[in-house]
């Protein structure tokens, strides 16, 4: 196991959202400093600010793979079919180990509802799914990065 998979678990479980504890794990090496890529992923944990979107783990992961291969140009079509490409791979492979790519789905909890963000924290019940959500992640971006 990728030491890069546990750091990102680990500062998930030490109260980083799962979309920054990608970020700041993956970013630095692409270019991104820490503090810079957990301002960057703020947003996107709890399913889009609790919005019942789409996982913080797989968002944050697309950043990173944006970062490693996105491309720079308006004009680059092949460059933007590329990423668009391994995005998509990307979100059916983590579906089909997930069950999902939405938080709401994976979590067990819509965040959206009133109560349920805080239900949630006082029964710490995201770190019975959501580091295994990240590390999940972690592990296949260490595929794509590669």
């Amino acid at each position: 196991m990728s030491e890069r998979v546990e750091q990102a678990v680990t500062m998930f479980i030490d109260g980083f959202s799962c979309a920054q504890s990608l970020l700041a794990v993956y970013g630095p090496p692409l270019g991104v400093e820490r503090e810079a890529a957990l301002k960057l992923a703020a947003p996107l944990g709890g399913g889009m600010s609790r919005t019942d979107g789409p996982c913080g783990a797989a968002t944050g992961a697309l950043l990173v793979l944006g970062l490693r291969h996105g491309h720079t140009h308006p004009d680059d079509e092949a460059g933007a079919e590329q990423i668009r490409n391994l995005s998509q791979e990307f979100l059916r492979r983590y579906d089909e180990r997930k069950g999902s790519t939405m938080c709401t789905d994976i979590l067990g909890h819509d965040l959206s509802q009133p109560g349920v963000p805080d239900k949630v924290k006082e029964g710490q019940l995201s770190l019975e799914t959501c580091p295994d959500a990240v590390r999940t992640a972690a592990q296949l971006l260490e595929e794509y990065l590669d």
